[in-house]
């Protein structure tokens, strides 16, 4: 037996906005393929994998059970409001939901990136300058791009180092200012205007 949606505790949009949002999909003949109970099961999925990611700022009140609404956000520089939940994250939570519910394995994918080094099919080939599984240097998002572009302001940031790295030039790797070149002249210094 399939659970009754809930906002606030098993999902932040009903199934009547996940209906009306994905209405004005191009891919909403696929939702609308889906039963009542299989939408309800992807969007309590789609909530539980969002619940278990970092946010900035903190529950507006501590005993709720669901990640939002959240005190001390901002995006693009706007406050957020602390009293409701975010429209991007009802429409990722939809978004999302609406990817499990084409693909289930998504679900337990560690993200979106590849390990993939180098691609070849005949004489055709392509190599990647780095991985983007996070092994390379380059963090892959855990979901679908759609889905992370609308959780981009509510995530917490990475701890992670992030920039370019140089080796072999017998100077600090990571940019902060390198050091003077042959004949003592300051290197390059990232802060530098071009």
């Amino acid at each position: 037996m399939v659970s009754t949606l809930v906002v606030g505790t098993n999902t932040y949009a009903t199934l009547a906005e996940s209906n009306t949002y994905l209405g004005d999909s191009i891919d909403s003949g696929n939702w609308d393929f889906l039963g009542d109970d299989d939408k309800t099961k992807a969007l309590i999925s789609a909530f539980r994998l969002l619940e278990k990611q970092s946010y900035s700022g903190t529950k507006t009140d501590p005993l709720q059970t669901a990640a939002f609404p959240r005190t001390g956000l901002s995006c693009h520089g706007a406050a957020v409001d602390s009293v409701t939940v975010p429209e991007d994250v009802e429409s990722a939570q939809i978004e999302l939901a609406y990817a499990l519910s084409q693909d289930p394995t998504l679900a337990t994918q560690a993200n979106t990136g590849t390990n993939e080094k180098r691609l070849q099919a005949g004489s055709a080939s392509i190599e990647f300058f780095n991985s983007t599984d996070g092994s390379g240097g380059y963090l892959a998002s855990r979901f679908p791009a759609n889905v992370q572009e609308l959780l981009n302001c509510d995530l917490a940031s990475s701890s992670s180092t992030a920039g370019a790295e140089a080796f072999g030039t017998g100077c600090p790797s990571i940019f902060p200012v390198c050091c003077p070149d042959e004949d003592g002249a300051a290197g390059f210094n990232r802060a530098d205007p071009f």
